[in-house]
């Protein structure tokens, strides 16, 4: 079970997203809560330590989080443990398949992105980093 949330930045996914140049997320989890930051490329807000990374974080210094999970009736160690990073990138994801058919686009999502390989020669993804502290 969890909680859905929707960032109030609309630049946080989507066209508006990559039409900016992306941005920076970032998780704070500790056994007392877990935080979730986001800031578009360009910001003024970003943290330093977050635009160049450094050994050690101080999440304190970051503002307020776009989502806030606090532990008060939930046992933490009990339902998280390890975490993984998985990057997807299904061309038909929840949001992608579900604004398809509205998009002006032929057939379905799926049996485009199956039958126009061509379509995607140009498509990529750039991540300039992924850090993790501990």
């Amino acid at each position: 079970m969890g909680c859905g949330v929707q960032l109030a930045d609309s630049n946080s996914f989507g066209p508006n997203f990559n039409y900016n140049g992306g941005g920076w997320y970032a998780v704070d989890r500790s056994p007392t809560y877990i935080a979730i930051y986001f800031w578009e490329r360009g910001s003024t807000s970003v943290p330093s330590q977050v635009e160049y990374p450094v050994d050690k974080v101080d999440t304190s210094t970051w503002g307020t989080p776009a989502a806030y999970f606090p532990n008060t009736n939930c046992d933490f160690p009990s339902h998280f443990g390890p975490m993984n990073f998985i990057i997807n990138l299904a061309f038909c994801g929840d949001w992608a398949g579900s604004v398809y058919s509205s998009s002006g686009c032929p057939s379905n999502c799926v049996d485009f992105v199956n039958k126009n390989p061509s379509a995607f020669s140009n498509a990529y993804f750039n991540f300039n980093a992924l850090n993790i502290y501990q």
